[in-house]
C-alpha cells in the first residue's frame, strides 16, 4: 500500500512545474523540513468511488473513471487520434470565496502513475454541458470531468490510483501577511475502476 512518502517523493517530478507558486513553495519547504515523515509514516487511507473526502478548502467525491478516444461530449478525431483518461468528480468549494476550477481541484486531485509520479489533469470540464470548467462558488456542489491526455504507448489497466492533497487556511501565508489556503500533506488516495470505452465512436 502506498504511504505518504511515496506520494511526496513524486511531488518533485517535472509534472508539478505548472502548479501555482504558492503550492510549490509549500510542498518543497515541507519536504525539506521532513514534514512528510520518513519510512515510519502511516499508509494513506484508501477509498473507493462514491466516498466523500473533505480536505479543508475542497470536498471531493470521485464517482467514476473511464478511458475513451474522445474528450467528454466529443467524438473521435480521425486526423489526430488520441486517448483520454477521464475522472468524474463531485466537488464542493468549502471556502467563503469563489475560486477557479483550474486552481485547487487541478492541484489537489492528481493521477498517480505506476511509477508513483503525480500527474495533473490537462483539462477540467463541466459534466453537464462539457464546457470548460469555470469558477467554483462557495457551498455549491458541481460535477466536473478531469481529463488526462494519454501517451501513444498507453496500455489499458482496469484500475487507476488518484491522490488527494489536503489544504488548510493560513492567516499569514504571504510576506505581506495575506491569508491563503495552503496545500499540505498527501491526505488520501482512491483506487478507481476504469471503464474502457475506446470501442465507442462518440460519447454516450
Amino acid at each position: 500500500m502506498a504511504n505518504k512518502d511515496e506520494l511526496v517523493q513524486t511531488a518533485r517530478n517535472p509534472w508539478w512545474q505548472g502548479a501555482a507558486a504558492l503550492t510549490l513553495v509549500a510542498v518543497v519547504a515541507t519536504a525539506a523540513l521532513g514534514g512528510f515523515g520518513q519510512a515510519k509514516s502511516k499508509p494513506l487511507p484508501e477509498y473507493k468511488a462514491g466516498h466523500r473526502y473533505q480536505g479543508g478548502a475542497l470536498a471531493v467525491t470521485p464517482l467514476r473513471a473511464w478511458v475513451a478516444r474522445y474528450k467528454p461530449g466529443g467524438r473521435i478525431d480521425a486526423f489526430n487520434p488520441k486517448s483520454y483518461l477521464v475522472l468524474q468528480v463531485e466537488v464542493e468549494n468549502r471556502t467563503p470565496r469563489s475560486f477557479s476550477a483550474f486552481g485547487y481541484p487541478q492541484q489537489d486531485l492528481i493521477l498517480v502513475s505506476s511509477k508513483r509520479e503525480p500527474i495533473q489533469s490537462d483539462l477540467l470540464m463541466r459534466s453537464d454541458d462539457h464546457s470548460v470548467a469555470g469558477d467554483l462558488h462557495p457551498r455549491l456542489k458541481q460535477r466536473i470531468d478531469l481529463v488526462w491526455t494519454l501517451p501513444k504507448n498507453y496500455v489499458y489497466t482496469p484500475q487507476a490510483t488518484f491522490g488527494v492533497f489536503a489544504r488548510a487556511y493560513k492567516a499569514k501565508a504571504y510576506l505581506n501577511d495575506e491569508g491563503a489556503w495552503v496545500q499540505g500533506k498527501p491526505a488520501a488516495k482512491y483506487a478507481m475502476a476504469v471503464q474502457d470505452l475506446r470501442d465507442r465512436a462518440v460519447a454516450p
